[in-house]
């Protein structure tokens, strides 16, 4: 059948590195481009922007960055239910973070994505996304599931990213 390729960025996490984020958005895409096989690329990642930000919206094909235009499936936007918050309030292993770095009562985003390459990338084999959903917005056996957690933050200006 083939190798399926899997590409997990990360991108700046400051509220306002938009900009990082779509330069790293394009250049992820210009990698997926090089290395695409026969099977739909998979992106999944810790992109920290939520579903309106440009950079996602560039993944999603709702937005053109620098002249330039893809489209990946949104798994959560195809198959998910409720709003998929991946870094809430609600998660007491990220709230001191989340206060710390929004400073908002009761703030949620999705910002972890998983993308499926489209059919017109990859003509000869199709991905359905059937199912999405978070992990690790319980906790189990008390412990909860973040890579957000709550220890000292060291907050600076974008431009020192």
């Amino acid at each position: 059948m083939g190798e399926q390729p899997l590409i997990v960025p990360t991108t700046p996490w400051w509220l306002d590195a938009e900009a990082a984020r779509e330069r790293q958005a394009v250049e992820v895409t210009d990698l997926e481009a090089r290395h695409r096989g026969r099977l739909p690329t998979l992106i999944a990642g810790d992109l920290n922007a939520n579903p309106q930000a440009a950079s996602v919206r560039y993944l999603s094909g709702l937005q053109a960055l620098n002249g330039r235009s893809v489209h990946y499936h949104d798994a959560w936007a195809v198959a998910g239910e409720g709003p998929g918050h991946t870094w809430p309030v609600d998660n007491p292993a990220a709230a001191a973070q989340v206060d710390r770095v929004v400073g908002q009562p009761g703030h949620r985003r999705r910002i972890d994505h998983v993308f499926v390459g489209s059919a017109h990338a990859h003509p000869q084999a199709r991905a359905w996304n059937v199912a999405a959903r978070p992990v690790g917005d319980r906790p189990v056996d008390g412990v909860w599931l973040s890579d957000h957690e709550d220890r000292p933050l060291a907050v600076g200006p974008a431009t020192s990213q």
